[in-house]
């Protein structure tokens, strides 16, 4: 009882946390209802149609309650509003190079909307505007909301860990059974061997399904699976797990930190093998990219960037060995296995090269201002090449990001994009302090510790600030090697949550201190 009370005042302080935490259980399941699609040949098509899903709702009611809590905090309901937006925004912070995280996705936001004045369908191009809007409110929400409060960013990488393994779980369920478990309440797409449209390859001549998890596609479960597989191996040094011992003596602390760190990596062990199940080959690519990009700029010491000095720091001899072990595994895999090359590799590229063909007619015909937002597939007939029969499946968007925002936001569109990214990709933490061994990145009496990277480093040392910021940048990196391969970080719902969560966690770090607890 006494849980209860507790949990509902906390709610009444904080209604819009508790909505943001409901967002986030329900953002990976396409719980939703189909307001009205556009048929293709007289098909449904998932890119032609207008949603409403219950993570959306969720977010609405986060986003409001957030904006009526600050505007009702304390005073008359309305009152003095321009100085409670000031404040709520923390205008004080702003400066003229951080100005463009908050303005440039503002711009594009803006520019989608203008493009309905040449969109052919006039409502898919207000849906996917209204779309993107709602992503840069999320965005703006994660930076002054969920970014400078340590524990509320613990917690949504809990809830981050916690989706993982229990998707992880679901896919690798599928996998062994080679059909759906039966969720259907969770909205669990139908598969199985036999199903027209399920991804699935080629094995020993028999249909093996991919793992989805509660996602569209494997492809995106991979995606996701990238995010939260880096979450759950970092969480131990990002935030500190003996939290709940801090008040004990020092071996039992340790001992806390060792027994959830080896729990932890069993999770990673199971989001892993999900990932593998996926067969999304770009979502593994991006795990390396990701991880290398991590453990460089964690592990190697300034200063020391030299040959010898990276051969003895990664174990070269002891990697190429792993390395050759890990590879003859593969192979004796593939020998007995015997996977169909075309299903595995050739099918997938074939496909894309298809879509590269129709953006590269839409481009032509509209390089500045693009077809409209959300029109590509609508218009995908137009420029196929002529004599090519389209099948009903064959409606997608092209699988390049960049190329599916140059076909339909034109080169305007894309420059804006990429402005934004490259802004995002050089952002640096307001204040930088050294990594300490204790419940908090802040706290004032701490015990320091040297930075990751020299030999002197005692066991259990946490991630300096920077460090934090080097894992944001690393998923950044990983994700963008995914847009160059799939579209669905621009256009699917679990996708675009994913890819403005990571915008939001990266701007944060310019206008605030991260106050870990």
């Amino acid at each position: 009882m006494k849980i209860l009370v507790k949990n509902w005042k906390n709610f009444k302080a904080n209604p819009d946390i508790w909505f943001f935490y409901g967002f986030l259980l329900t953002c990976t399941f396409s719980i939703r209802k189909v307001l009205f699609f556009y048929p293709i040949d007289g098909q449904f098509n998932e890119y032609t149609g207008i949603y409403l899903y219950l993570s959306d709702i969720f977010l609405v009611l986060a986003l409001l309650s957030w904006v009526l809590t600050i505007l009702y905090n304390n005073e008359t309901l309305l009152s003095n509003i321009p100085t409670r937006l000031r404040k709520m925004f923390h205008v004080e912070h702003f400066n003229g190079k951080y100005n463009w995280l908050i303005l440039i996705p503002l711009i594009l936001v803006i520019w989608s909307f203008i493009s309905l004045i040449w969109s052919d369908n006039r409502f898919l191009a207000l849906f996917r505007s209204l779309k993107l809007a709602e992503f840069y409110l999320l965005y703006i929400y994660i930076i002054y909301q969920i970014v400078p409060r340590g524990t509320i960013l613990r917690n949504t990488f809990r809830i981050i860990i916690v989706i993982g393994i229990f998707q992880s779980i679901l896919g690798l369920a599928q996998f062994v059974l080679q059909h759906s478990v039966g969720l259907v309440w969770l909205r669990e797409s139908q598969i199985g061997p036999d199903i027209p449209g399920v991804a699935k390859l080629i094995f020993g001549g028999e249909k093996i399904i991919r793992a989805y998890g509660a996602f569209p596609h494997p492809n995106i479960m991979g995606g996701f699976l990238l995010f939260s597989i880096l979450v759950t191996y970092l969480y131990p040094r990002m935030f500190h797990v003996e939290h709940s011992t801090e008040n004990r003596p020092g071996d039992l602390s340790i001992k806390a930190y060792c027994q959830a760190s080896r729990l932890l990596l069993l999770f990673v062990f199971i989001q892993l093998l999900a990932l593998l199940t996926t067969f999304s080959k770009s979502a593994v690519l991006c795990l390396l990219v990701a991880a290398a990009y991590i453990t460089y700029h964690t592990i190697v010491p300034r200063g020391t960037i030299n040959l010898p000095s990276l051969i003895k720091l990664f174990h070269v001899e002891q990697f190429g060995r792993k390395l050759l072990l890990i590879c003859g595994i593969i192979l004796a895999l593939g020998l007995i296995f015997k996977p169909d090359t075309n299903s595995l590799l050739f099918k997938s590229l074939n496909e894309r090269l298809f879509y590269l063909s129709v953006s590269h007619g839409t481009i032509l015909a509209n390089p500045i201002i693009g077809v409209g937002n959300g029109q590509f597939v609508l218009d995908l007939s137009k420029y196929v090449p002529r004599g090519t029969i389209v099948q009903d499946w064959q409606y997608q968007p092209v699988h390049n990001v960049f190329l599916l925002i140059w076909s339909e936001l034109g080169i305007i569109g894309l420059v804006i994009f990429l402005w934004l990214l490259w802004q995002l990709f050089h952002v640096e933490q307001s204040i930088a302090k050294p990594a300490v061994k204790c419940s908090t990145w802040n706290n004032d009496g701490c015990e320091v510790y040297e930075p990751i990277g020299h030999t002197n480093v005692p066991r259990g040392t946490f991630l300096t600030k920077r460090h934090f910021l080097v894992f944001l940048k690393g998923l950044f990196l990983g994700l963008i090697f995914i847009m160059l391969f799939d579209h669905y970080l621009w256009d699917i719902q679990q996708g675009e949550i994913l890819l403005w969560l990571l915008f939001g966690l990266l701007a944060g770090q310019c206008f605030h201190t991260i106050d870990i607890c």
